[in-house]
């Protein structure tokens, strides 16, 4: 219970150290783009793994290699959004 009333006390602590830039309107909307996208894939990638009729290891397999893209797209994404954000200081 204790650690439920930390946390937001340490979020409240931490706003004064966030960056204080703004994004552009493109840039909002590219991200916006982004997150839908890499939220579409991950669900084509879980119904394709669900549904998956290989053996065990290849379906496996599949998986790893959804989950090593479905990560490199997520930091390619967030690498864009802080140099938009950096940028625009």
């Amino acid at each position: 219970m204790k650690i439920i009333s930390i946390i937001p006390l340490i979020v409240l602590m931490s706003l004064p150290f966030q960056a204080n830039a703004a994004e552009t309107l493109t840039e909002s909307m590219q991200d916006l783009k982004n997150d839908t996208q890499r939220e579409a894939k991950q669900k084509i990638n879980r119904l394709e793994e669900a549904t998956c009729m290989k053996s065990e290891t290849e379906c496996l397999k599949e998986k790893a290699k959804n989950r090593l893209e479905e990560t490199a797209d997520a930091i390619a994404d967030k690498y864009d959004e802080i140099i938009n954000v950096i940028d625009n200081d």
